[in-house]
């Protein structure tokens, strides 16, 4: 495996823009070994794997800061044990299309930035400017920010978490957005009852961003799942968008195909009296070249 893993960092050299230093280094059956998935993360290591935890002799080629294993069977959603490196220094500030976002590796299972968005990321950044622009689901704000570095009129985050969106808040400051004035919104609470209060309040939106967990426990117990809510989703965003509008619908179920989700969204578009415009399929970005997992789509809306 260690020629694998050789093969595929000289392989992202190609791939990964000047201005990132946060990307995925070895993607499982896409650079031949099922189940082991490698991250960095400004030179800090971050291995998931299922089964057995990979041979680590390779590292020892390589320069990197820290080192840390998860593992990812589906029973188990601990954390993350670090092998190489200061556990104590475990928050770090990683650089993406220019933009830069605060990582924490003993933050539970996931680490406040979701590599495979990168792309995602970059296309609102270049559609953001002057628009007001709505971030559903918005975790640590990593959309949000993009939008806001890139010059937005304003944005709105909302997440039930009051942790993500204070970390959220870091990310902005990081990148000297002050979070005190009238422009950024942090919204913590059920996504649906914003969107609705959002419409009573004719309040609309240049665009709204949908990246929904698959599956998710909501307010007084009600859990969203992607086949039964997703296209109740986009019905009530498609609502608050302005005409000319847009929306990013993504998903990362596993277990939903590209043309299913494709009929999800339309359903919700037309269930909220939306006409779509244009619509336009992204692809992951070049590091994620395993399954392809991750569908999103560019909606405009007429």
């Amino acid at each position: 495996m260690d020629e694998q893993i050789r093969a595929a960092i000289r392989l992202r050299k190609g791939l990964i823009p000047a201005n990132t230093n946060a990307y995925r280094i070895f993607d499982g059956v896409g650079d031949g070994h099922e189940g082991v998935f490698i991250d960095t993360f400004a030179g800090h290591l971050l291995i998931s794997h299922r089964g057995p935890a990979p041979d680590l002799g390779w590292i020892k080629e390589q320069e990197f800061k820290s080192v840390w294993i998860k593992q990812i069977e589906r029973e188990d959603k601990g954390g993350l044990q670090c092998v190489s490196g200061n556990p104590d220094m475990h928050r770090v500030i990683v650089t993406e299309n220019g933009v830069q976002y605060e990582v924490d590796f003993a933050a539970g299972y996931s680490q406040g930035l979701f590599l495979d968005q990168r792309n995602n990321r970059r296309e609102v950044a270049g559609r953001a400017s002057g628009e007001r622009i709505l971030n559903c689901f918005a975790y640590t704000c990593g959309f949000s920010v993009t939008a806001a570095v890139s010059g937005a009129r304003s944005t709105t985050s909302i997440d039930l978490s009051r942790t993500y969106l204070e970390w959220g808040k870091r990310n902005f400051i990081l990148n000297g957005i002050d979070v005190s004035g009238t422009e950024h919104y942090f919204c913590r609470g059920d996504v649906f009852e914003w969107l609705n209060q959002f419409r009573r309040k004719k309040r609309v939106f240049d665009g709204v961003i949908l990246d929904p967990p698959s599956f998710s426990r909501v307010k007084k117990g009600r859990v969203f799942t992607i086949e039964k809510d997703y296209p109740r989703l986009v019905e009530a965003a498609s609502r608050i968008v302005s005409r000319g509008g847009w929306i990013l619908a993504c998903c990362n179920h596993h277990g939903v195909s590209k043309s299913r989700f494709n009929q999800l969204v339309k359903e919700g578009v037309l269930a909220g009296n939306g006409v779509i415009a244009s619509e336009e399929k992204r692809p992951m970005p070049g590091d994620f070249n395993g399954e392809q997992y991750l569908k999103s789509i560019f909606l405009e809306i007429g």
